[in-house]
């Protein structure tokens, strides 16, 4: 049995797309509407099932929905604020966006304390972006953090984790500040090193057909994360910078702590390092068995 007659999905890439793929396969709305500016997006989406219609005016189509999913970049959320304030204020919304303080903030400046806004971040994605990103079961197993204001109804909590649980995820609460501080260490920092890293490459001064040749399965197990959007990718690093200098000046001092013991020869205090990380990484890893 649907949950939702109308779920609206704004912005079709690989997370909104994948919503709106998993919100029909799985029967949670009778119609999902698609909204983006590219009409050639809304187009595709249509022709390869994902939405059930499409509108390239978004407050035309605000008017039937009774769920709306924002997912698109964060620059751009507050202005659907904007218009959602004005054509329709009591309209359920949660956006996916991955980083929460500001979204936040600006939902209850503008939405205000007793809107139905609940903001989300469900941990999946990919390095592809883009409507051809777009994956089946993306959600399924994975965490998702909702991040409640002060003034979030109990009522919409328990919607919004219903939602998120219809999709085979497993929702969790947090603070939007202990999101933000969290995701900078776990998600936004692995990206801005990989980013350093691969610029080593290109500045290193050596013959790119020789270095290729060293180049193996590690170096590109380790960098995947590197093609991902830049554009997506400068706007997390900008919204959340305050964290990401806190997290940064802890791996320098992390990195400076490993070169000093290299420059001091201490082989074994370097091993013993290296063994309480690999376990701490294996650990990750029997966590994740356990969902």
């Amino acid at each position: 049995m649907s949950k939702f007659k109308n779920v609206g999905i704004v912005g079709l890439g690989l997370i909104g797309g994948s919503l709106a793929l998993e919100i029909k396969k799985r029967g949670i709305a009778v119609c999902v509407t698609g909204f983006s500016k590219r009409l050639s997006t809304l187009k595709k989406a249509k022709e390869q099932g994902l939405i059930d219609e499409y509108l390239v005016n978004f407050e035309d189509g605000l008017k039937d929905l009774d769920f709306l999913v924002i997912a698109t970049p964060i620059n751009v959320i507050k202005n659907y604020f904007v218009q959602i304030k004005r054509c329709k204020p009591a309209l359920f919304v949660i956006d996916v966006a991955s980083v929460k303080e500001r979204v936040v903030k600006d939902a209850d400046a503008i939405l205000g304390w007793n809107s139905n806004f609940v903001s989300c971040h469900p941990i999946a994605g990919s390095e592809k972006s883009g409507i051809d990103a777009v994956k089946e079961r993306l959600f399924e197993n994975k965490f998702v953090i909702v991040t409640p204001s002060e003034h979030t109804r109990e009522e919409n909590l328990l919607k919004v984790k219903e939602f998120w649980r219809l999709l085979g995820s497993i929702p969790v609460i947090m603070s939007p500040s202990e999101h933000d501080r969290l995701l900078a260490l776990t998600s936004h920092l692995p990206h801005l090193v990989v980013y350093s890293l691969i610029s080593l490459v290109e500045e290193s001064g050596e013959k790119r057909e020789r270095l290729s040749n060293c180049i193996g399965t590690g170096f590109l197990d380790t960098t995947r994360i590197g093609k991902s959007s830049p554009e997506l990718w400068t706007e997390i690093f900008m919204a959340n910078k305050k964290n990401l200098f806190f997290w940064i000046s802890k791996f320098e001092q992390n990195l400076s702590e490993i070169k000093e013991m290299l420059g001091k020869n201490s082989c074994e205090k370097l091993t013993e390092k290296l063994k309480i990380l690999k376990q701490i990484r294996e650990e990750l890893d029997e966590k994740g068995r356990d969902i």
